[in-house]
């Protein structure tokens, strides 16, 4: 397994690209199952969950060519129902989304069950009641969860609101005889990128409000080439580790609008942020303030950004308070972060920071993608040298992470070996 070193105490100065996000590459991937000729998706991150996801389409027999830096032609016309490879499917969440792009073109898939981040429970509930109410016959088992018919108009209220089911939804509905009305859906950007892909092709789809979608069923969807949004977490996490380790960075080929809703917040702790038509500024201003944060689903605070926060109220002046309703048990991180010196106490899905601490180097290992990155902000503060193990968790969704914060001025590098 790879480690990433740290040498911590550096200011961030520079340009960073932020790269194509994860969150919608991989429902865009998979919805090429909806097609019957080749479509180009361009801005793909090189993240290994991307990887992932073509070798799946791959062995499902989407032909994949990849036909640039970050670009791919997928050709689904010999795509074919067959059971999914468990190596592949079982370590990528994301692959729940064959369930819907399958059943709306090739009638019936079987799935292992999936896998991803382990930070608690993550229940597929939403998204099988979704389907069975679109008609499918969905059967679970020890073994995974299998689907099978053709999907019909259906009315469907979110109970909560749910990403991963959100699209399932709408991959299904896509193709689907009649009409499809979704209310309490989510609304997150990467949710409406995949809506505007969709629409490029052809899909009949609305968005009349918030938390509710509609969706006329068509016959068919032609081909199209399209380039998936900016990543708005890889964003954030830039703004946060400049935050934390000082100094001035400015990130390119963003989308500040996704988070217009949360600037405020971090201006509040102490950055000085500009925007720009696609790009975003952050300095920080001197010591930071502590906050009172909970997440809540778009608009709200970002519970991939949680980490992160979590993390930077280590150095603010004075007690922060975070709460992660969506995922409570998401906290397993602050273990690894009391080794570099945090002052952290959770309790029902609620962290205490008391700030102000002075962190120091320390041997971490990465639970999960983004408590990855909530130790490496550690890191990048701390004095002297941390190494931050299970460097491959943080691979799965961060694009050249090493290289980027190198070019920022980080003392960083990767070595093979570790726990």
């Amino acid at each position: 397994m790879k480690t990433l070193t740290v040498i911590g105490g550096r200011e961030l100065s520079g340009e960073v690209r932020i790269r194509g996000s994860k969150n919608a590459a991989l429902p865009i991937l998979f919805s090429s199952l909806l097609f019957s000729e080749p479509v180009e998706i361009e801005n793909l991150p090189a993240i290994t969950d991307v990887g992932a996801a073509l070798a799946l389409l791959s062995s499902l027999g989407v032909r994949v060519t990849e036909t640039g830096r970050g670009r791919v032609l997928l050709d689904p016309s010999s795509a074919r129902p067959d059971v999914c490879d468990p190596a592949l499917s079982g370590a990528l969440r994301g692959s729940l989304y064959l369930l819907g792009a399958a059943s709306g073109r090739l009638g019936e898939l079987s799935l292992p069950h999936p896998g991803g981040c382990n930070f608690g429970a993550r229940p597929i509930d939403l998204h099988l009641d979704v389907l069975r109410a679109m008609g499918l016959t969905v059967t679970e088992s020890g073994q995974g969860v299998s689907v099978k018919g053709r999907p019909k108009g259906a009315l469907f209220h979110f109970p909560s609101v749910s990403v991963g089911a959100t699209v399932n939804a709408i991959l299904a509905a896509v193709l689907a005889e009649g009409r499809t009305v979704l209310t309490g859906a989510a609304r997150e950007p990467h949710v409406l990128d995949l809506v505007a892909f969709l629409r490029s092709a052809g899909a009949r789809i609305a968005v009349p409000s918030p938390g509710a979608v509609v969706i006329d069923g068509v016959p068919r969807l032609h081909g199209v080439t399209y380039r998936v949004c900016p990543d708005m977490i890889e964003a954030g996490t830039y703004l946060l580790f400049t935050m934390a380790a000082g100094g001035s960075v400015t990130l390119r080929s963003a989308a500040p609008e996704q988070l217009l809703p949360i600037l405020p917040l971090f201006s509040g702790m102490g950055a000085r942020i500009g925007v720009g038509v696609d790009s975003l500024s952050v300095a920080r201003t001197g010591r930071l303030r502590p906050v009172r944060v909970e997440t809540a689903p778009y608009p709200g605070f970002p519970t991939d950004l949680q980490p992160q926060l979590t993390a930077l109220s280590c150095l603010a002046d004075g007690e922060s308070v975070i709460s992660d309703p969506i995922f409570p048990t998401r906290f397993g991180y602050v273990s690894e972060l009391k080794k570099a010196g945090a002052t952290i106490e959770v309790a029902n899905g609620r962290a205490v920071v008391s700030g102000g601490a002075r962190l120091t180097g320390a041997k971490m290992t990465a639970p999960d993608l983004r408590a990855g990155a909530a130790l490496t902000l550690a890191a990048l503060t701390g004095e002297g040298e941390s190494t931050i193990a299970r460097y491959d968790r943080i691979e799965r969704g961060s694009a050249d992470y090493c290289d980027a914060l190198r070019s920022l001025g980080a003392s960083v590098r990767i070595s093979d070996g570790g726990a």
